[in-house]
């Protein structure tokens, strides 16, 4: 696996981590909860991600769940949250004018992972990825078993 510096962290995972259990959620539980703490956080991602991680808690009138996902996305020592800046929404244009077929949500995800020097963003939508012409500046990285194996492993270090 490329060099990893800072890691992307799209909803899905973040949801496979903490609502499903599968060998893949518990790499993924383990990536999020093993890693060590440094500043600026290895892993980011957007506060747009709280408003997705919400929908089903609040459909299932889920409140301690919703009390885990607020608290996590507070942002700490090993998550950055970023907010959605009028900067980001204007990069986010220009990835979806790139992409046309890219939306929003996700184009926002991107430009935040750009933003923020991502080298590596962890995502299994594969609407993130480049468009037919377009080159983006980390490496997508699909959440497998060997994948989280080679984070978790590099991120240890």
């Amino acid at each position: 696996m490329d060099q990893v510096g800072r890691i992307y962290l799209d909803t899905n995972i973040i949801i496979k981590a903490f609502e499903t259990s599968d060998s893949v959620a518990n790499k993924a539980a383990i990536l999020l909860s093993g890693v060590m703490v440094s500043s600026p956080p290895r892993l980011v991602t957007s506060e747009l991600t709280l408003g997705d991680l919400l929908v089903i808690p609040y459909k299932n009138a889920d409140s301690s769940l919703i009390g885990f996902y607020r608290n996590l996305l507070r942002g700490n020592a090993w998550l950055n949250v970023q907010p959605v800046t009028r900067d980001i929404l204007i990069s986010a244009a220009r990835l979806r004018a790139a992409n046309p077929s890219r939306k929003l949500p996700d184009a926002v995800h991107v430009a935040t992972a750009i933003a923020c020097g991502c080298t590596h963003f962890l995502s299994s939508d594969k609407r993130i990825g480049p468009g037919p012409t377009e080159a983006l500046p980390f490496t997508l990285a699909k959440p497998d078993d060997a994948t989280l194996s080679s984070l978790i492993e590099s991120m240890s270090r």
